[in-house]
């Protein structure tokens, strides 16, 4: 095989597709399962296809849209070749398999996914995309591609590159909302409130209102409210301290507007909840 940084026993594969196909389905043009040496690299101004790249080992460095992107061992790339981009083997056993596509709805999923996650997702957790993609090579290279099937079997593809990038937002809310609780209970006796709760997670207070309010059920205000009161719970059930440091030490710029929290969160005034058994 005449392509530098390409080792043997590589091999590549071709498909023409049909017209029925280029006017209804996902269709593809070519693909292979390569070893690369590190001299292995391409760079385009364009390619008039989409790719998808599963690195098997080793490890691959991206480039598109002025960004670069490392992808290693058990991830799939998926890039819009259609713009300017590179790709190379950083490492002197590299294995990867690959083709080339386009057609049906290939831009609007190629432009979703990459706004969520860029063009490298992590098969961590995933076993079907390696599968989808052997599949696929195989029909390539045996010159038995059931078209439809393939294009059924690439929008399955991107079903699951949609499931990683919508776990990933997770895993991203999760750490938004666990450093926003962080920040709670280390400063809850100052003087803070939803811009500077915000400012920590690098959100606007608006946005930041609504993602905590789904994964919490309270409102930011509503749980620092919360857990203040908890504190002061805590202070009335095991100190003597006078109800003024109280408030003080919770959070409270007074306390008339500690007691009337207290009472309006429990029923109870603080030194009503001081005096019950628990």
């Amino acid at each position: 095989m005449d392509e530098t940084g390409v080792l043997p026993p590589s091999e590549i594969y071709f498909h023409t597709a049909s017209p029925f196909a280029k006017k209804a389905l996902y269709f593809l043009s070519n693909g292979g399962s390569y070893i690369c040496s590190s001299k292995y690299e391409i760079k385009r101004e364009t390619y008039p296809q989409y790719l998808l790249m599963h690195v098997k080992e080793g490890s691959m460095e991206f480039g598109y849209d002025q960004n670069k992107y490392d992808a290693k061992a058990n991830s799939v790339v998926f890039l819009d070749c259609y713009n300017p981009h590179f790709y190379r083997a950083l490492e002197d056993y590299t294995t990867i398999n690959w083709f080339h596509f386009t057609g049906n709805a290939s831009q609007t999923f190629f432009d979703t996914l990459y706004h969520y996650n860029g063009c490298v997702f992590s098969l961590e957790n995933n076993w079907r995309i390696p599968e989808y993609m052997e599949e696929i090579l195989s029909m390539m290279k045996n010159s038995n591609v059931n078209e439809q099937s393939a294009s059924i079997i690439i929008q399955r593809i991107f079903y699951e590159l949609d499931g990683i990038s919508n776990q990933s937002e997770v895993e991203s809310v999760d750490q938004t909302i666990s450093r926003s609780l962080s920040f709670i209970e280390k400063h809850y006796m100052k003087d803070i409130g939803l811009k500077d709760i915000s400012e920590q997670v690098n959100l606007s207070p608006f946005h930041f209102s609504r993602v905590f309010k789904k994964q919490m059920n309270y409102s930011p205000h509503q749980y620092l409210i919360s857990y203040r009161i908890n504190k002061a719970k805590n202070f009335l059930h095991n100190t003597a301290l006078p109800i003024n440091d109280i408030a003080l030490k919770c959070g409270f710029n007074s306390s008339s507007h500690f007691v009337n929290t207290f009472k309006r969160h429990t029923n109870l005034s603080p030194n009503k909840f001081r005096k019950m058994k628990l």
